[in-house]
This record gives structure tokens, C-alpha cells and sequence, in this order.
């Protein structure tokens, strides 16, 4: 079991190395302006060791991690100190012998970014010589070479669309309050609740081949099925009312992985994150719906949200606010899009080999994401698995009902594909 005295060897020798936000706090320079301080770190500051109850069964200690993840995963994060922490739980669970938490703030960099630190401190289990493999792929825009006048109107018609959406949703649109969305103000420090599922990766590829979509497709079809489900199973009809994703992805995906190295040689660490707006299709609680019909609706959407060149301005928007309106105008707009909005999904991609740390194998990983919502949605990928993490507001959705629509889900979409 991995201890906090080697967690300490790993930290120094490896994690606080990779890049020097690790050993900085923000400070504001004579300008006023925001910038990074270098401190002293003390390693040993930054480790926590929690104590549960002695003699608990292994299901009872994975009950008491998860409720722990939780609770940490509201409180703020020193601000004497570099931004992280590494909580080492020496107890039992399903997953595991033990378990490490890494908690990392957004300031120091976007998911991709720390992942990618991550990915470095990690070793492959089978050959630690060796880097991790990630799947060799990008997030594909619409580039077709239909050059046609129709094809253009298309795509800057979607465009204005998207922006529109975007500048709405970042202002004064706010989405419908329903079985997911509370929608009161403060909802970021509310408690919050997790679930997960596992999806084999063959499984939906199944779905993919069988439907002809893309694998974002279904899992964007799982989603609008999971929130379809709750609020049926929660007597909340969705249809009439005005709900939207929020769906993070990363720039860099735009032309491929990088690597941290690459990524600190072309000085493109930090947040890249770009938001789009996806509708969730309402339907009413007493109609019977195909599963699939989740599917190819999320193919009808998002081949729209492709044929759009929306995904390159938002950099753009949040420069032109900045200089327009001050360094909190972007701030301020990116805060307002997630509160408007029903839920966000955010991706990242996980290594194909098994992973190791210091020698002890990673059996399972999760990453948690909560905003200023009720509901948030997140997907990481390792070994030919996908996880499905949902974050909830725990005292407004219930959790044993979001969990078992969770569950169904997928399980009643791969059913009607193989029929």
C-alpha cells in the first residue's frame, strides 16, 4: 500500500519539478496585475492522512471514501499555499488496498493540463521504462471539403447560432429550474453527492456500429437519457422547458495530444477551455420513447455544433470582454454560463495500459468536477472503460434514483441496438 512517506519521495523528486505553479502562490505585482509567486514548499504541508473508524467491512469504508472525496471536495483550498493537496486514505475499498486523492485548483491549469502532469509521475505497470499510450486522436471540427455556397451559408448560420446561445447564456438566458437544476444562488457550496458507473468501451462501439454515430454520440445519448429518466422517475416533466449542457472541451484537441513537454515548448500550458451550449431534448413524462432516440438525437446536434466555427472564438470573446471591460469582465461571463445552464460535461481520455506510482498499480481512477451547478457530468476513459462520474447537489437531487437511471441507461441503449 502506497504511504504517505513515499507519496512525500514521489512529490519532491517528481510532481513539484514538472512545472513551477507547483511552488507558487498568486500575488498582484506593482500594476495590479495578477501573477505567480515562487515560495518555499514544505511537502509535508500538502500531505493529509484522514482517520476513519477502525473495523469497518470493505463496503463501509468505500461508502466512508466517498463520502470523504465529498466533503473535501467542497472546501477551499489554502490561499498561503501552493494550490494542492495529496490525501492518502490507508483503508480498504472496492477499488482497492488504499487510495490517493490529488486536489488540484483550476488556477494552476485546465483538466488536460494537470492530466498530463499526472500521466507524467505515473509509470506503466507492465514496463515502468516506458511513457503511458493515449489513444492517438483529436477533436474533429467539421472538415469536410464541401465547399459549396449552401455548405458555407450552413456553417456561418450555425456559427451566429452558437455565439448567439453563448453570449446569451453568459449574461441574462438562464435555463428552466427543474429536477436537476435548483438553480439557487450559492449552489457551488451546497454538499454534494457522487456516482459512477462503468461502460466497457466494445460495448459502445457495439452501439456506435449498430446506430452509425460516433462514440461521443452515445455517450452524449446516455446523458440526455439518464436526465430524461430522472425527471420521468421524479414526476418532473421536461417538455416546455429550457434546459442546456455545457460541454468543456479542450483547444489543444483541436490538433491532437500533446504531451507536457510540448505543451510547456509551445507555452500553451494553463486553461484552454472552450464551452459550448448543447440543448437537452424535453419530451413529456407519459411518452414512450426508443432509447436509441437519445442516440440519434445527439448525432443531430452535435453534427450541427461540428459544421460551426464557434469553437475558435471563444478564446477571442474572453479577449475582447477582458480588454473591453477589465481582467474580470471573462471571469464574470464564464460564471454566468455555468450558472445559466442546466449541467456541464467534461472528457478526458485515460491511458490504454495499466498505470502505476511507485511501484503499486492503479486499478481504478476518477476525476471530480463541480461548478456552479447542480448536476456535472464526467467521463474518463483507462484500460478499455469508460467512467461515467456524476456530481450532484446532495440535498436536492436524489441520489439513489439519479444512480439507478444511471445504471439503466446504457444497459436499456445497448438492448434496443443489439434487438
Amino acid at each position: 500500500m502506497l504511504d504517505e512517506f513515499e507519496m512525500i519521495r514521489v512529490i519532491r523528486n517528481m510532481f513539484l519539478p514538472l512545472n513551477e505553479r507547483f511552488s507558487s502562490i498568486t500575488d498582484v505585482n506593482d500594476k495590479g496585475v495578477h501573477c505567480w509567486k515562487k515560495v518555499d514548499v514544505k511537502v509535508e504541508d500538502h500531505i493529509v492522512v484522514p482517520v476513519f473508524p477502525d473495523g469497518l467491512s470493505t463496503i463501509e469504508y468505500d461508502k466512508a471514501l466517498t463520502e470523504y472525496v465529498a466533503k473535501i471536495a467542497c472546501e477551499p483550498l489554502p490561499l498561503n499555499k501552493p494550490f494542492w493537496e495529496i490525501h492518502v486514505v490507508k483503508y480498504p475499498t472496492m477499488n482497492g488496498a488504499g487510495s490517493v486523492m490529488f486536489k488540484l485548483s483550476h488556477v494552476i491549469g485546465d483538466g488536460y493540463s494537470i492530466m498530463g502532469v499526472l500521466f507524467r509521475v505515473f509509470r506503466r505497470a507492465d514496463d515502468p521504462s516506458l511513457p503511458l499510450t493515449l489513444p492517438n486522436m483529436s477533436l474533429s471540427m467539421n472538415k469536410l471539403g464541401n465547399n459549396s455556397f449552401r455548405s458555407h451559408v450552413s456553417k456561418c448560420i450555425n456559427t451566429f447560432s452558437d455565439l448567439t446561445l453563448s453570449l446569451l447564456k453568459g449574461s441574462i438566458s438562464e435555463d428552466s429550474k427543474s429536477g436537476i437544476r435548483s438553480g439557487i444562488v450559492g449552489v457551488e457550496f451546497e454538499p454534494i453527492a457522487i456516482s459512477s458507473i462503468f461502460i466497457p468501451l466494445d460495448r459502445l462501439k457495439v452501439v456506435k456500429s449498430k446506430v452509425r454515430v460516433t462514440v461521443n454520440d452515445v455517450v452524449t445519448g446516455v446523458l440526455y437519457y439518464i436526465i430524461h429518466l430522472y425527471m420521468v422517475k421524479t414526476r418532473d416533466i421536461s417538455c416546455g422547458k429550457n434546459m442546456n449542457l455545457l460541454v468543456m472541451f479542450n483547444t489543444r484537441m483541436l490538433r491532437g495530444y500533446k504531451s507536457i513537454d510540448e505543451m510547456m515548448k509551445a507555452n500553451i500550458w494553463g486553461n484552454h477551455v472552450s464551452l459550448l451550449v448543447v440543448p437537452v431534448p424535453c419530451l413529456s413524462g407519459d411518452q414512450k420513447v426508443d432509447p436509441l432516440y437519445f442516440v440519434t438525437k445527439a448525432k443531430e446536434i452535435m453534427k450541427k455544433k461540428k459544421n460551426s466555427l464557434f469553437t475558435y472564438l471563444t478564446s477571442i470573446i474572453l479577449k475582447v470582454l477582458t480588454s473591453i471591460r477589465g481582467p474580470m469582465a471573462g471571469a464574470k461571463f464564464l460564471q454566468a454560463s455555468f450558472r445559466n445552464t442546466t449541467a456541464t460535461i467534461s472528457n478526458l481520455i485515460g491511458p490504454v495500459e495499466k498505470m502505476a506510482m511507485a511501484g503499486h498499480p492503479v486499478d481504478c481512477y476518477l476525476i471530480l468536477l463541480f461548478w456552479m451547478q447542480s448536476l456535472v457530468f464526467n467521463t474518463v476513459s483507462y484500460k478499455g472503460q469508460l467512467r461515467l462520474i456524476a456530481t450532484t447537489e446532495k440535498n436536492f437531487i436524489d441520489t439513489q434514483v439519479f444512480n439507478s437511471c444511471m445504471r439503466e441507461a446504457f444497459n436499456n441503449i445497448y438492448d434496443a441496438a443489439c434487438l
